[in-house]
């Protein structure tokens, strides 16, 4: 099995770029692109912050593509659901064939109360 047809859910990145043009408020506007690609997603931790009625959050490793362009200011949405990136995505290098097999992010997901 190839890692290919490991990645085979549908997901949508939205990218933010930044202009450097700015709102009334003085806040940079940012311009946002969409790119369609393939995913695997998977939970790597999930929390109740505060008040467990009111705010559930989850950790989950996102697998992409070799190639597939991915910034810290993007979201990525699966299913329906937004997810943040956390830090920076990076390539995930074979050692034995030299090459990046996919990119990997650390991507998170906050919900309300209104979600659960």
């Amino acid at each position: 099995m190839t890692l290919a047809t490991l990645l085979n859910r549908a997901c949508t990145i939205t990218s933010r770029t930044f202009t450097g043009a700015l709102d009334e408020y003085g806040d940079d506007i940012a311009t946002e692109t969409t790119v369609d690609t393939v995913c695997e997603l998977q939970q790597q931790r999930r929390d109740e912050t505060g008040d467990p009625a009111t705010r559930a959050a989850s950790t989950w490793a996102l697998f992409l593509p070799a190639g597939t362009t991915i910034g810290p200011a993007d979201t990525v949405t699966i299913d329906g659901d937004d997810y943040e990136l956390v830090g920076e995505a990076w390539p995930a290098r074979n050692p034995r064939t030299q090459t990046v097999s996919h990119i990997e992010a650390t991507v998170r997901r906050v919900a309300g109360a209104q979600e659960a």
